[in-house]
């Protein structure tokens, strides 16, 4: 590989890398900028707590009350809107089950998580006002304080569905929009191309009446002139009109094939051996499909080579197509990419199938063309 190739190459990698870099640090920057947001409302929140607290109780709480406790708190917010609620669609009966299960499950973590934090701090020694587990008084300060959390941790659920909802029909709209304004430059498309169709339609009809007046003022006075512009029109009509279906009758592809072969033998001023025979004329063959093989032997032989004239032979016999082609290639002639034969071997393959044999070949300063097609 050439180093420009291989620095290429590199450099396709590089720009995805980097791409696919700056999409992951998107990602983790907007992520973070969320957690950034949570850290700082829990600490508002908490922070707004204390201090109410505080005022009504005319005091503070030892820190470690709050130390244990808010984190509970936490873990339980999150639990709730992420794990529980968020897949939980409440359609059914049986989802309403499902979330008084969870939430019964969820108050027991909560109601076990206060009695071992309650019990441990007052076995702790700290200075630490607590209510006995034991108590009616704590049965409902961790059954209120339970709501409340879950309360808050429904609320913020709700309302990220409904911005989630929200920026859904955005992108719905957004989208029906970009898709409407697609149909509307496809339907301008559309109207483009019809009349493309119909300007075509007409021009041929001018170049045609345009060759016939050509061809009767020169009839008279140059047969051999107007016998070449009569074949160039009888060739542009069936390539322009006679082609509009896949197939044709063999009879018109080889009348075209035949105008064709008289044009360039007057162009050139040289004999070329040609044999056609036509037992069927009324076979269907793919328009247009012989006409790049015959094309080759004037585009690339050496029409004046006297030892080696030009040779094509059409058989159309029992439901069965032979073309063959043989030519001397021209001493100057520089090899080509054979994109013409290529193209005739794709059409085959999807016309024909395994109905066909398509091969050729230099022999020496001989170039060999040989098909083979069953038409039926």
């Amino acid at each position: 590989m050439s180093l420009p190739n291989l620095l290429h190459k590199h450099g396709i990698l590089l720009d995805e890398g980097l791409a696919m870099r700056d999409i992951t640090l998107k990602l983790f920057a907007k992520s973070r900028s969320r957690v950034y947001y949570h850290i700082i409302i829990w600490t508002l929140f908490i922070i707004y707590e204390i201090t109410l607290s505080g005022a009504f109780r005319g005091s503070y709480n030892h820190f470690s009350d709050y130390l244990f406790h808010y984190p509970v708190y936490i873990i339980l917010f999150y639990t709730h809107c992420y794990l529980v609620l968020r897949n939980l669609s409440l359609k059914r009966i049986a989802d309403y089950s499902k979330l008084l299960i969870y939430i019964s499950l969820e108050f027991a973590f909560y109601y076990g998580c206060n009695v071992l934090i309650n019990n441990y701090l007052k076995s702790s020694g700290w200075p630490v006002e607590v209510i006995d587990p034991s108590s009616p008084l704590f049965h409902l300060g961790t059954f209120y304080r339970f709501i409340y959390i879950v309360g808050l941790s429904t609320a913020f659920r709700v309302t990220i569905n409904f911005l989630e909802s929200q920026k859904n029909n955005h992108d719905f709209v957004t989208e029906t929009l970009i898709r409407e304004r697609e149909n509307e430059s496809l339907r301008t498309e559309l109207v483009t191309a019809q009349n493309s169709l119909l300007r075509s339609q007409v021009n041929p009809h001018f170049l045609f009446n345009s060759l016939n007046s050509l061809y009767n003022r020169i009839r008279k006075n140059d047969p051999n002139s107007a016998m070449y512009v009569m074949a160039l029109a009888d060739l542009m009509r069936y390539a322009l009109q006679e082609t509009t279906s896949d197939e044709v009758p063999v009879e018109s592809e080889l009348d075209y094939i035949s105008n064709y072969l008289k044009l360039q033998s007057m162009r050139y001023s040289t004999e070329v051996d040609i044999s056609i025979k036509v037992d069927e004329p009324d076979l269907k063959i793919a328009a247009l499909l012989l006409i790049n093989i015959v094309e080759n032997v004037f585009k690339h032989g050496d029409l004046k080579n006297a030892d080696c004239r030009p040779f094509i032979r059409i058989i159309v016999s029992n439901g069965e197509l032979l073309l063959e082609t043989k030519n001397y290639i021209r001493p100057d002639h520089s090899p080509g990419n054979g994109v013409g034969l290529i193209n005739v071997r794709k059409r085959l393959e999807y016309q024909y199938k395994d109905r066909f044999e398509f091969d050729y070949a230099a022999e020496g300063k001989i170039f060999n063309v040989k098909l083979f097609i069953k038409l039926r």
